[in-house]
């Protein structure tokens, strides 16, 4: 069974990548102990530097994919949650704006229901008056 073939595992590509930086990581062990134990002749100094320094700028790529760290998906995901909370605040404001509009709502609601009552009972104690107290013409 070959571990590198996609075919049968899906996660040949994440294995790749944790034994290509485990590699790196160790290349540059070996070469700072080299450096402690060895000097360096001054005619190769500035290629040696030069090589040191691009291996050691890729340190911060080969520790994050051995800790499995990846910085696309990382971003990715930073600007999901971004969005994601845009949405909410977006969602919030207009739930606050609904629930001010049923308030006016019901207010309305209340104000109407009590000038139709009052209109209701109005009608009804003239009614009633009417029927029970008719109106007297005074004419002498």
């Amino acid at each position: 069974m070959n571990i590198f073939d996609p075919k049968l595992n899906g996660n040949a590509k994440e294995i790749r990548h944790y034994l290509g930086s485990l590699i790196v990581f160790f290349l540059v062990v070996l070469i700072l102990y080299y450096l402690t134990k060895y000097t360096i002749p001054e005619e190769n100094s500035q290629i040696v530097n030069t090589l040191i320094g691009m291996i050691a700028a890729s340190i911060a790529m080969v520790i994050s994919s051995i800790t499995g760290a990846k910085p696309d998906e990382l971003n990715a995901l930073k600007g999901q949650l971004e969005k994601k909370e845009n949405q909410i605040e977006l969602l919030v404001k207009e739930k606050d704006r609904l629930e001010s509009m049923i308030i006016n709502l019901q207010s309305q609601i209340l104000e109407n229901y009590d000038n139709t009552l009052d209109k209701v009972l109005l009608s009804q104690t003239m009614i009633y008056d009417l029927k029970n107290n008719p109106p007297k013409n005074s004419k002498k």
